[in-house]
């Protein structure tokens, strides 16, 4: 019995072992597969034509160059403007989706009433419906409106796509918020209104920041609404200005890399900033919800 214990412990270790380093290596395979695609985005970019035509492939470029940054971001005012227009976007339906998503889930949080449950879900049955399934409803919709081809479209189209997970995010938080502190506000003279901006707002600052990178990101990376609601130009978003490399003479893999990865750097950034907001917002909302 004394010499079959230790050989179980060291079976079990060498199991553990087994696991842990199996789980380490899908990991590390995960990783690779999501960033190598971004590697070769960004390598290509720095790339001159010719290169980029070699077959087969060179990975990494032999001539450093930044040709297709300057003639495809920098000296092309075009998508300087498409990247203008989607932080406008960006930045009017985080405001709108916010404020709205931020009384709603106060009301849902607070005050019960029948049929509250059946709202909620079919609130949030909305969320599975996907874009594609919307295209022509919300199209013929802007036409009939006289909002097509606007960023007015865009804003009200994103911000009503969006406020129904917001609502469901904030929620939560607003549950884990003791409704004793908007009752003593109350008593201290303040109104509904008045004690939940005084008191409850304040406190939803994590799930405002979660719910702010959620709409970043999202609006940000979408293409199916933006390509099918806008068609000029001047209202053009960032995502459709890149799908413009695509020409009728070809590709223009260099450009088209170049657009991409300036695309995607504010994505980037915002989330190194604002990482550990979002995931603490994240996980506070879904365990007090």
């Amino acid at each position: 019995m004394n010499r079959t214990r230790p050989a179980r412990k060291t079976s079990r270790r060498l199991r553990r072992l087994a696991g842990n380093t199996a789980i380490f290596v899908i990991l590390i395979l995960a990783a690779l597969f999501a960033v190598i695609p971004i590697l070769w985005a960004v390598l290509t970019s720095l790339k001159n034509p010719q290169e980029v035509a070699l077959y087969p492939p060179t990975f990494f470029p032999k001539n450093l160059t930044f040709e297709n940054y300057f003639g495809a971001v920098f000296y092309n005012s075009t998508f300087l403007h498409y990247l203008f227009n989607t932080a406008l976007i960006v930045a009017v339906a985080t405001v709108l989706c916010l404020t709205c998503a931020a009384h709603a889930a106060h009301a849902v949080a607070r005050y019960k009433f029948r049929g509250s449950n059946v709202l909620m879900l079919a609130m949030f049955s909305t969320i599975m419906i996907p874009g594609v399934a919307v295209v022509i409803p919300l199209y013929l919709l802007s036409v009939k409106t006289g909002i097509y081809d606007t960023i007015l479209v865009l804003i009200l189209v994103y911000s009503a796509w969006l406020t129904p997970t917001l609502v469901w995010l904030l929620r939560g938080f607003v549950i884990g918020i003791p409704v004793e502190l908007e009752e003593a506000a109350r008593i201290d003279g303040y109104s509904r209104l008045g004690a939940f901006y005084r008191v409850t707002f304040p406190l939803l600052r994590s799930g405002l920041l979660a719910g702010s990178v959620l709409i970043f990101a999202n609006i940000w990376n979408e293409f199916l609404l933006g390509y099918s609601l806008v068609q000029s130009d001047t209202s053009r978003v960032v995502q459709v200005g890149i799908y413009a490399n695509l020409t009728e003479v070809g590709v223009q893999w260099g450009r088209l890399t170049a657009a991409a990865v300036t695309a995607m750097l504010p994505v980037l950034i915002m989330y190194a900033f604002l990482q550990k907001a979002f995931v603490q917002g994240l996980s506070a909302g879904a365990v007090k919800g």
